[in-house]
């Protein structure tokens, strides 16, 4: 993880901040590639994915709120404003497509500072290689590093916008916001516990720098 955010952090707008938020959020590829900014309501710090753009077929689909935290509102401000609507994009008129050169040039990116943090450690950083991973599997992350942190089952769910199964499903209706506040809330601080940890001491990894 710390390889990514470090990889991110340099990658200019719109794909740095873009793959930022996609681990703090944990929604999926497209929800956040197609977001407009009428989207957001940030005096409540709420973001609704209307149901034509969630996963579902016909009247399954339905809105997922993801409230807003500090980390993510940081993200936000920081974006460019276009005449458009589209939150990530070239000009503003049509939303960026986050392509495989996108993910290689990623790739690239966390392998040179996995190599430097290799460095630091004092290993051979010739020997460092980067692990495959895919676009999907920070969502992954998220819902894993949920867990760790003991989060409710229902309320990681919820996160990554699963819906109940079966009658739980038809029968409890509670959108859980409240409890996904919290639950994104304590993932930016371990995300950001990672991330800003102090420099590494030879023999010392920070814990889940293995991670992404």
């Amino acid at each position: 993880m710390l390889a990514f955010w470090r990889a991110t952090s340099d990658l200019p707008y719109p794909f740095g901040p873009y793959y930022q938020l996609l681990l703090l959020t944990g929604v999926r590829l497209n929800e956040l590639a197609d977001a407009t900014w009428q989207e957001f309501n940030f005096a409540d710090q709420l973001w609704t994915i209307p149901p034509t753009r969630m996963k579902g077929k016909h009247a399954t689909a339905r809105p997922h709120v993801v409230p807003l935290n500090a980390d993510m509102m940081k993200i936000l401000e920081a974006l460019p404003r276009f005449q458009g609507d589209y939150l990530f994009s070239i000009s503003g008129a049509k939303p960026v497509s986050i392509s495989s050169d996108v993910k290689t040039r990623l790739d690239g990116a966390m392998l040179s500072e996995l190599r430097e943090i290799a460095k630091q450690r004092g290993d051979d950083p010739d020997k460092v290689t980067s692990p495959h991973w895919t676009n999907h599997d920070l969502r992954r992350v998220l819902r894993s590093g949920l867990s760790r942190l003991r989060i409710h089952s229902d309320v990681a769910e919820a996160v990554l916008s699963h819906v109940k199964a079966g009658v739980r499903g038809v029968y409890d209706r509670y959108d859980l916001l409240d409890e996904k506040r919290y639950a994104l809330e304590a993932w930016a601080a371990r995300v950001r516990s990672i991330v800003e940890a102090p420099a590494f001491r030879h023999g010392h990894r920070p814990a889940g720098a293995a991670l992404i």
